[in-house]
Formats: C-alpha cells, sequence, structure tokens
C-alpha cells in the first residue's frame, strides 16, 4: 500500500513539474494510471497542504492569462476553467477579479480593429456578421457585441 502511494506521490510531483494543475486535473490523471481513491485523496490532500496545488490561484492565474494575451471573454474564460474543474464560484470569483469596469469592452474593442484590420470591411452585412461570431465565440457577451460593433463599422 505505501509502495502504491509512493509511486503515487511521485507521479503526481512529476505531472506538477511539467504544468500547474488543479486537483480535479491531478485526481483524473491518478485514477487514469490506476491508483486506489484513498491513495489519489490522500496524495491530493499532501499536494494542497504543500502549496503545490491550489484551485484558487491556478483560477486567478488561468483567467488573467487568457484575459490578457487570448483577449478572451468572460463566458469563456469561465467555461474553460469549468472544463478543468475549478469549482463555479471560484471561477465566477476569478473573473470578476479580472475583469473590473470597461476591460471586457476594450478586449473587444482590441479584437475588433485587429480582426477589420486583417480582414476589412468590403461587405458590411456579411462582415457584422463574421465580427459578431468571432466576438462571440470569444467569449463576450451580446450587449459587449453589439456595442462593438457599432463603434468599428460605422
Amino acid at each position: 500500500m505505501e509502495n502504491t502511494r509512493k509511486h503515487g506521490r511521485q507521479y503526481a510531483l512529476r505531472l506538477l513539474t511539467i504544468k500547474d494543475r488543479t486537483t480535479a486535473e491531478l485526481v483524473d490523471k491518478l485514477r487514469k494510471k490506476g491508483f486506489d481513491e484513498d491513495v489519489i485523496s490522500s496524495i491530493t490532500a499532501e499536494m494542497r497542504d504543500l502549496g503545490y496545488v491550489d484551485d484558487k490561484k491556478y483560477a486567478m492565474h488561468f483567467a488573467e492569462l487568457r484575459a490578457t494575451y487570448d483577449k478572451f471573454g468572460p463566458y469563456r474564460i469561465r467555461v474553460e476553467l469549468r472544463k478543468r474543474g475549478i469549482p463555479r464560484d471560484m471561477a465566477e470569483d476569478a473573473v470578476e477579479n479580472i475583469f473590473p469596469e470597461g476591460r471586457e469592452e476594450a478586449n473587444a474593442l482590441e479584437l475588433a480593429n485587429e480582426w477589420i484590420a486583417r480582414r476589412g470591411t468590403d461587405d458590411g452585412e456579411k462582415t457584422a456578421r463574421r465580427l459578431y461570431g468571432y466576438l462571440a465565440r470569444r467569449g463576450f457577451a451580446p450587449n459587449v457585441v453589439r456595442d462593438t460593433l457599432s463603434k468599428v463599422l460605422k
């Protein structure tokens, strides 16, 4: 039993050396390797106690990266955090902290301007539909997308 726990601990440390992971991701990886549930729970508890796994810190860091570099909107970031096993309330807190008043609009406007610079605005209605879809897929709220379209497609 201790041997399995030892191997599980080494495997978990190796996984966490590669990249940060959520508790759910770590549990999933350990399950796929065939470790017992008791071993998995003790390993994840130990990793949390040592500070190697911190879902709240992960959510904040992930949301900040996605909002800053990928220019994703809050809806998409929430969905991606939930896919990674972050609890709903923690994902909401991270998104609220990352998107203060006006940041979502600024990101959408920047993306729209970049999109128009690449593609142009030849066909008005077709361009509006495509840009709307692009911004919606990036995770921006419908009202933010409409406001952005009215600003860039005058």
